[in-house]
């Protein structure tokens, strides 16, 4: 039985915890799975095709302030593989704490991973630290992007306030090679309504591509984006932002953007 005191303190809320690592290995000419943990809400699949795909799905249904889900992929040598999700990570209203999302991706000599997540969609209020780092061979390729919707514009939606962070590291040979935050906190809607920010855009996207081939990429990436953002090269990268009015105008540049890219079709699960 509680006690008068005991009866008025706060309830501990629960939290989510997820946990997915996948390590791949060659196999012939293939790229075959070498070990998966998954534990809590972190869960993967890795339907059958001509390539290796492994899909992250999150059992919890979305994030809020205090869980906490880490991935890890380590791509082995001359290994090939692509990773997305199962469909568009949802970070809900916080009660005040920050909810944390890591990604860590390890490719070896050779190695080709695209990290290819669907949307993650910031609703009202809601709160998420997030970090992206890779550590890559010299002759590795790798192709990533995080695409981010403020709030689902068709059902009238909109983000006012809340704090979102996206830190990204990649290490290229041992050696920094790319290096990037984004930061929205506070009053999320004049921040993004300035020119110098996404003037008026509600969804927007980083993309990187990374591979010896790279600057020889750079026109049939900014062909392919067009008005919906821009890119550089230097130094065997690609960095793009695309911006987008809605989540559906950035995926449909987000789509033309990787098609570029990769040698093959986006995941099926982009489409359906």
């Amino acid at each position: 039985m509680l006690d008068a005191a005991s009866a008025f303190e706060p309830l501990a809320l629960q939290r989510a915890r997820g946990a997915v690592h996948i390590t791949t290995k060659r196999r012939g000419d293939a790229t075959v799975l070498d070990r998966l943990y998954q534990s809590g809400s972190g869960k993967a699949r890795v339907p059958r095709g001509d390539g290796f795909e492994a899909v992250l799905l999150n059992t919890a249904g979305g994030v809020t302030g205090g869980d906490l889900f880490e991935n890890s992929v380590d791509a082995a040598v001359d290994t090939a593989l692509t990773v997305t999700t199962q469909t568009a990570e949802r970070i809900y209203r916080s009660t005040g704490n920050d909810a944390r999302i890591v990604n860590t991706l390890t490719l070896g000599a050779g190695a080709r991973l695209d990290w290819l997540p669907q949307e993650t969609i910031l609703f009202d209020g809601g709160r998420v630290r997030r970090s992206l780092t890779v550590d890559m061979a010299t002759d590795a390729t790798l192709l990533a992007i995080e695409p981010l919707v403020l709030g689902r514009t068709a059902m009238g939606e909109a983000v006012a306030r809340g704090f979102f962070t996206d830190h990204w590291r990649i290490r290229r040979g041992g050696a920094l090679a790319y290096a990037d935050a984004l930061r929205l906190t506070d009053d999320i809607a004049a921040l993004t309504d300035a020119a110098g920010a996404l003037g008026g855009a509600r969804a927007c996207a980083s993309l990187v591509y990374i591979a010896p081939d790279a600057g020889d990429r750079i026109d049939a990436v900014r062909e392919a984006i067009g008005d919906a953002g821009g890119a550089s090269a230097w130094n065997g990268l690609i960095a793009a932002r695309l911006l987008g009015h809605d989540g559906a105008a950035l995926r449909a540049a987000l789509i033309r953007a990787v098609a570029a890219l990769r040698p093959g079709p986006l995941p099926r699960v982009w489409f359906t």
